[in-house]
C-alpha cells in the first residue's frame, strides 16, 4: 500500500533515476572540488537551474504534446527587451511585467497559429519564429543592452532579490521560489486537471485523439500560449536579477531547456511528461556547469555534456521502450 502511495507521488518512479544522478553529480563534485558545497554557491547553483527550470515545465507541455519549440530562448530575449525598453519610457513596473507576459503569450499563440495554419510541424515554425523574436529584439534594443531604468521598484527589490526564512544571512532567491511555484501549478494541470490529460491523449495518439472529439488544434493553441508565457515569466525574472537587459542573452537556451525535460523522462515522441523530472534535469544541467567551471574547465565544456546528456537520454528511454 505505501509503495502504491509513493508511485502515486512520484510518478511511477520514473524521477528517482534522475535524482540518484544529481546527488551523485553533486557528490563528485563536493569530492573533486573546495568550493561546490558552499552555501552561496549551492544558492547559485539553484538560481542558474530556476530559469531553465520554468522553462522547462512548460516545455513538458509541449513534447507531451509531440512537439517541440525551439523558440523558447528567444521570446525570453524579446520578453526581456520588451520590459526593460517599457521601463525605461516610464511605463508603471506592474504594466510592464504584464506587457511582458502578454508578449510571451502572443508569441506562443503565433507558434502555434502558424503550425495550425500552414499544417507544418511545429519544431519548423519556431526555427523560423526564433529568429523573427530574437531580430526584433536586436531591433527594438537597437542592438545594445539596457539598464538604464528605475531600480527602486518591486520587480527589482522583490523578484529579483532573495527571500530569507529568518535570521540573517543568504536566503532563497526569488527565481527559485517561482520555479517550484510553476512546477507545482505545472504538475496540478497535467496530472490532475482535463486539460492535461487531453495533452497527453493527444501526444499518445494523435488519430485516437481526434475520433474522440478532442480539439486538437485548441489544445495545440492552448499549449504553445502557455509555454510561451512561461518563457515570458524566466524573461522577467532573469531582468530582476540581472538589472539589465542583453539581446544576446538567451538564444541558445532552448538547447537547455529541451535537455532539462528530456533528462527528467519526457518523451519526446510525446504521450507522457514529468514536471519534477524537467525541474531535476534543470538542476542537473546547472550542478554540471557550475562543478566543471569550478574544475577549472570553461563554460563551454558544460554545453557538450548536455547534449551528450540529450543523446543518453533519448537512447535509454528508447531502449526501455523497446524492452
Amino acid at each position: 500500500m505505501a509503495k502504491g502511495r509513493w508511485r502515486q507521488v512520484f510518478g511511477g518512479f520514473e524521477e528517482i533515476g534522475v535524482l540518484g544522478a544529481l546527488l551523485a553529480l553533486c557528490v563528485a563534485f563536493t569530492l573533486t572540488t573546495d568550493a561546490f558545497l558552499q552555501a552561496d554557491n549551492l544558492l547559485n547553483v539553484a538560481r542558474q537551474a530556476s530559469y531553465f527550470g520554468i522553462m522547462a515545465t512548460g516545455m513538458v507541455f509541449v513534447l507531451t504534446l509531440g512537439e517541440v519549440d525551439l523558440s523558447v530562448g528567444s521570446i525570453l530575449t524579446l520578453v526581456n527587451v520588451i520590459t526593460a525598453v517599457a521601463l525605461r519610457d516610464g511605463v508603471p513596473t506592474v504594466a510592464a511585467v504584464f506587457l511582458g507576459l502578454g508578449t510571451g503569450a502572443v508569441c506562443g499563440l503565433l507558434n502555434g497559429a502558424l503550425s495550425v495554419l500552414l499544417r507544418i510541424p511545429m519544431i519548423i515554425v519556431t526555427l523560423g519564429t526564433m529568429s523573427i523574436y530574437r531580430g526584433l529584439a536586436l531591433v527594438v534594443s537597437k542592438a545594445t543592452p539596457i539598464s538604464q531604468f528605475p531600480k527602486d521598484s518591486f520587480l527589482f527589490q522583490a523578484l529579483g532579490g532573495e527571500l530569507t526564512l529568518g535570521g540573517e544571512g543568504g536566503g532563497v532567491p526569488a527565481s527559485v521560489i517561482a520555479m517550484l511555484l510553476v512546477g507545482a501549478c505545472g504538475y496540478v494541470i497535467l496530472n490532475r486537471t482535463v486539460f492535461g490529460r487531453r495533452v497527453q491523449a493527444i501526444g499518445s495518439n494523435l488519430q485516437a485523439a481526434r475520433f474522440s472529439g478532442i480539439r486538437i488544434v485548441r489544445y495545440r493553441l492552448g499549449v504553445m500560449t502557455l509555454m510561451g508565457t512561461i518563457a515570458a515569466l524566466a524573461g522577467i525574472l532573469a531582468l530582476a536579477f540581472l538589472q539589465s537587459a542583453d539581446p544576446s542573452t538567451g538564444p541558445g537556451y532552448e538547447l537547455f531547456v529541451i535537455a532539462s525535460a528530456v533528462i527528467g523522462g519526457t518523451a519526446l515522441t510525446g504521450g507522457s511528461g514529468s514536471i519534477l523530472g524537467a525541474i531535476l534535469g534543470a538542476l542537473i544541467i546547472a550542478v554540471i556547469r557550475n562543478g566543471l567551471v569550478l574544475a577549472g574547465l570553461t563554460a563551454y565544456w558544460g554545453t557538450m555534456v548536455t547534449g551528450a546528456l540529450i543523446i543518453a537520454a533519448v537512447a535509454v528511454d528508447y531502449l526501455i521502450k523497446k524492452r
